[in-house]
């Protein structure tokens, strides 16, 4: 009877131990709004959310990424958008010039708007992104371009800028260097140009009184050079559009996932309590009735 009466209390202390930590476990989750609160509460469902929680880290650098890529893209585009308007007012002006009968006071006043313009063009392809680099200056260097003192402008960069990884093994390159755009101009003689040699030398032969020249041709070139280059960064800002898009819909997946792992429904998680605790109190009631009985006394 010893055995038995000592099996009966074992039994019963577990089974009410087991509720009481189910109870508290259920509590627990309401209060939190988590249903995993450690890895021995679901081992697989842990480590499920486990890998969602990598995922998303991962995604949240690559949507940091995205965003840096776009304001280079964004400011990259501006800065190209001024220049291109700057050689279209140039050219504008090389065509004036070119007239047999404009005189040559007119002629030196276009070359003084030239080299303002040469001026104001300096400053724009050096301008720099947030970091303070340098948009057009390729992979290094403070500088994209300087201007000597005799005025010669040269282009100071180096390399090309390292592409930005975006998500799923992808990358881009958000800006494009002042050498692939300014420099290295097609004339129609077979040799090449750059944008301020032909700001320059326009300018120099209008002061002299001479006319344009191959001017008119060669900004036509740079400004076809400019609008290749902003092709290229829209296309490549469509190619962020849709990533940014990818990993819109991504991240709405992992929230799903995520809460269906370790968000607590509380309606259910509720129901489930109150059955928890409605078995508790009927099996502390009953071993509290059977312990009270006079046989258990005898039995010790």
């Amino acid at each position: 009877m010893r055995i038995a009466s000592s099996l009966f209390y074992n039994q019963a202390t577990a089974t009410l131990g087991t509720l009481s930590e189910r109870a508290g476990e259920l509590q627990t989750q309401i209060s939190t709004g988590k249903k995993l609160t450690a890895p021995s509460s679901d081992a697989v469902a842990y480590r499920q959310l486990s890998n969602v929680t990598r995922t998303g880290a991962d995604a949240t650098q690559d949507a940091k990424n995205v965003t840096l890529a776009s304001t280079l893209l964004s400011a990259s585009d501006a800065a190209l958008g001024d220049i291109e308007e700057q050689l279209q007012q140039a050219r504008e002006l090389a065509i004036q010039a070119n007239s047999g009968t404009l005189p040559a006071d007119q002629k030196k006043t276009i070359a003084s708007t030239l080299d303002a313009m040469i001026e104001d063009l300096l400053k724009l392809v050096n301008t720099r992104d947030t970091s303070g680099a340098p948009l057009f200056g390729g992979a290094s260097g403070d500088t994209a371009y300087t201007q000597a003192a005799d005025g010669t402008i040269s282009y100071m960069g180096t390399g090309t800028p390292g592409a930005i990884p975006i998500g799923e093994g992808s990358s881009l390159r958000a800006t494009i260097t002042g050498e692939e755009v300014f420099n290295n101009l097609p004339k129609a003689d077979g040799t090449t140009t750059d944008m301020f040699k032909v700001l320059q030398d326009l300018s120099a032969s209008l002061k002299a009184g001479g006319n344009a020249g191959t001017a008119i041709d060669d900004l036509k070139t740079a400004i076809d050079s400019i609008g290749n280059a902003r092709a290229s960064l829209g296309a490549r800002g469509a190619r962020l559009d849709l990533e940014q898009q990818r990993l819109t819909k991504a991240a709405a997946a992992r929230e799903e996932t995520r809460s269906s792992l370790e968000d607590t429904d509380v309606t259910a998680t509720v129901i489930e309590l109150q059955k928890t605790m409605t078995v508790l109190q009927a099996t502390q009631a009953s071993f509290s009735k059977l312990t009270s009985l006079s046989l258990f006394n005898y039995l010790s």
